[in-house]
C-alpha cells in the first residue's frame, strides 16, 4: 500500500513537473528554449511594394547571419515575414494575423507610419515591442513605452535640411517648402520649422500637395514668384522628378533637396542629366561607400549582387539597424526572455555600431529614438551615383 502512494505520488511530482515546464515554454509568445520568432512587417501589395522584396530579402539576410553565429543566449531566431499592404486598415490584419496567427514576440519591422499609428493599441494590448520604419516625432515625443525607432524620423531630417542650407550654404537663403500634405510631409516640415525658428530665420513658401499628384507646377510657380532660392522637398520621389522636370522646363536655376526616400538610385534612369545637384537628407552611406568588411560579409550570403543591380541599395541596408537593435535588446535582456526584459534591455542599448552604415544607436528609458543625426547627399549624374557633402551630423535645432 504504502509502495503504491509513493509511486502515485512520484507520478504527481513528474506530471507537475511537465505542466510547469509547458506553462514555462508557453508562457511568453513567440518564445522556446530553442526559438524566438520576429515579425518582418512589409508591403508586398500596396503603393509601397516595390520596397517589400528588398526589405524582406535585408532582413532575411541579417537574421541568418545571426543565427549562423548561434542566435541568442542560445535561441535560433525565426524570421515571419508578412505583408502588411502599407494602409493602416491592411496594416492591423498583419499585425493580428503575426501576433495571434503566428505567435510573434516582437514586430522588429513595420514598414509605414500610418500603418504603425494604427497597430499601437493593439501591441499595448498584446504586449508587443514594435520598431516603425517611417517613423515619424509622433513615435517617441512623448514616445511608447513598446516603440522604438531606430532610425532618424523625417522631423530630425527636415531640422536637418534648413540647418544645411542657413549653416553651410547661406545664411541669408530665401527658403520655400513644398510638402505632401500628410503626416509623413507635415513631420519634415515641422522639422523645418523649428529649426527656422531656433536659427531666427523665415521660410518664405510653403505650398502643399495631396498624395498621390505628380503635377507640381503650381507649387512651383509659387516657389519663383515668392523668389526663392532654395527648395526643401517633402516628397517622394515621383514628385521630385515632376519638380525637377519643371524646374528644367522654367529654366530655373534653383537648388532642391528632398528627404531619404528620394535618395536612390532609380533617380538617374528616370530623370537622366535634370538628376544633377539634387540633393537629400540620408542616415544611409551611399552605397559606394559600404565599408569593405560589410561588402564581404554581404557577398557571403550572397546578397551584395543582388544589392548592386538594384536601384533602391540604400533602401535595402535601411532594414539593417531594425533587426540589429533588436538582436542587441534580446542579448542584454538576457536568457530569462519577456516583453518587459526585452524592453529593458533595448533601454541598455548604447553606440550600436551597423556595419559602419548608420549612425551609433543608443537607447534609454527616456529616449526610444536611436538617433537624429542624418548626411546630406548630391546626385551625380554622370556616375549615376550619390555622394556626400555634408557629414552625419545632430541637428542643433533641439529634437526631444
Amino acid at each position: 500500500m504504502k509502495r503504491g502512494i509513493f509511486i502515485l505520488g512520484v507520478l504527481q511530482m513528474v506530471l507537475l513537473g511537465l505542466f510547469a515546464n509547458s506553462l514555462y515554454a508557453g508562457d511568453v509568445r513567440g518564445v522556446t528554449d530553442k526559438e524566438i520568432r520576429i515579425a518582418c512587417l512589409v508591403d508586398f501589395s500596396g503603393p509601397g511594394k516595390f520596397a517589400g522584396k528588398p526589405l524582406a530579402m535585408a532582413a532575411k539576410t541579417y537574421i541568418k547571419y545571426i543565427n549562423d553565429q548561434g542566435g541568442v543566449h542560445g535561441r535560433k531566431i525565426k524570421l515571419v515575414v508578412v505583408d502588411n499592404g502599407i494602409m493602416p486598415n491592411t496594416t492591423l490584419a498583419a499585425a493580428k494575423k503575426a501576433i495571434y496567427k503566428d505567435e510573434i514576440f516582437a514586430i522588429g519591422f513595420n514598414l509605414g507610419s500610418a500603418g504603425s499609428s494604427a497597430i499601437i493599441p493593439l501591441i499595448e494590448e498584446n504586449e508587443v515591442v514594435m520598431m516603425p520604419h517611417g517613423a515619424n516625432s509622433k513615435f517617441y515625443r512623448p514616445g511608447n513605452k513598446w516603440v522604438f525607432v531606430p532610425f532618424a524620423t523625417q522631423y530630425n531630417m527636415g531640422s536637418r535640411a534648413m540647418e544645411f542650407i542657413i549653416r553651410e550654404r547661406d545664411a541669408k537663403a530665401r527658403v520655400g517648402v513644398i510638402y505632401q500634405d500628410d503626416g509623413y510631409g507635415r513631420d519634415g516640415l515641422n522639422g523645418m520649422r523649428a529649426a527656422a525658428k531656433f536659427l531666427g530665420v523665415k521660410i518664405v513658401k510653403e505650398a502643399p500637395y495631396k498624395l498621390g499628384s505628380i503635377d507640381l507646377s503650381a507649387q512651383m510657380r509659387q516657389m519663383k514668384k515668392a523668389k526663392v532660392d532654395w527648395i526643401i522637398s517633402w516628397a517622394y520621389l515621383s514628385q521630385i522628378g515632376a519638380i525637377m522636370k519643371t524646374k528644367a522646363q522654367m529654366k530655373w536655376d534653383v537648388n532642391v533637396i528632398g528627404p531619404n526616400t528620394t535618395a536612390y538610385r532609380l533617380i538617374f534612369p528616370i530623370l537622366g542629366k535634370l538628376a544633377d545637384g539634387y540633393m537629400a537628407v540620408t542616415p544611409v552611406v551611399p552605397f559606394q561607400d559600404t565599408p569593405a568588411e560589410t561588402v564581404a560579409l554581404l557577398k557571403k550570403y550572397k546578397a551584395y549582387d543582388v544589392i548592386a543591380k538594384t536601384p533602391f541599395p540604400t533602401l535595402f541596408l535601411s532594414a539593417f539597424p531594425y533587426f540589429a537593435s533588436m538582436v542587441e535588446g534580446l542579448k542584454l535582456a538576457g536568457p530569462d526572455l519577456t516583453p518587459e526584459s526585452f524592453i529593458r534591455g533595448l533601454e541598455q542599448v548604447k553606440d550600436l555600431d551597423v556595419l559602419g552604415l548608420f549612425p551609433k544607436i543608443t537607447f534609454t528609458p527616456d529616449r526610444h529614438v536611436g538617433y537624429f543625426s542624418s548626411m546630406v547627399v548630391k546626385a551625380f549624374a554622370k556616375d549615376k551615383q550619390f555622394e556626400v557633402i555634408s557629414p552625419i551630423k545632430n541637428p542643433v535645432t533641439p529634437q526631444d
